[in-house]
């Protein structure tokens, strides 16, 4: 898909469908590509999501290239090409499971019952969607959010509150 990546006003309420596609889904394993630099890995970007559940049925959460708003469609995260910025510069990516880094293997065969999109928008101007909330039969949420350039997974705890914007959770766009 070569506008995968591309944001366009019109593009958010196709996400967030794909994103509550989940609904009533188990999940099976939730993976994303751990990025490093020189072999250290870096902490502050988790990525794409890799939603698996069923046989072979997938859903990707990734950011878009506007570095704002998120993606959500059926197909499998594209793996990351390692690349060397300098002979001893070297970018490159490992597939890892959300569940062991996390700790949150709890989360693991869990059927999942609500999905929400997360609007934000900066001083009542023009909203975008920054991110999906996944709530679980448990009660337990997984938060997958844009938070400027990085993506970050929240697991049953908020973002933090920035001044000016203003977050709604919704179900349809």
């Amino acid at each position: 898909m070569p506008d995968r990546y591309s944001s366009s006003p019109a593009r958010a309420g196709r996400d967030l469908q794909n994103a509550r596609s989940l609904l009533g889904k188990q999940l099976s394993d939730l993976v994303y590509y751990q990025y490093y630099f020189n072999h250290e890995k870096y902490l502050g970007d988790i990525g794409s999501l890799e939603w698996r559940f069923g046989e072979r049925e997938v859903l990707s959460m990734y950011l878009l290239s506007d570095g704002e708003r998120v993606g959500a469609d059926l197909l499998p995260t594209d793996a990351p090409t390692s690349f060397d910025i300098e002979p001893d510069a070297t970018c490159s990516w490992k597939m890892k499971s959300l569940f062991t880094d996390l700790s949150a293997s709890h989360l693991q065969h869990k059927i999942i019952c609500e999905v929400e999109g997360i609007l934000d928008s900066l001083n009542g101007q023009e909203t975008w969607l920054a991110g999906f909330k996944v709530t679980f039969e448990t009660g337990d949420t997984l938060i997958y959010l844009n938070q400027g350039d990085d993506a970050v997974v929240l697991i049953n705890s908020l973002a933090p509150v920035s001044a000016g914007l203003d977050t709604r959770f919704v179900t349809f766009i």
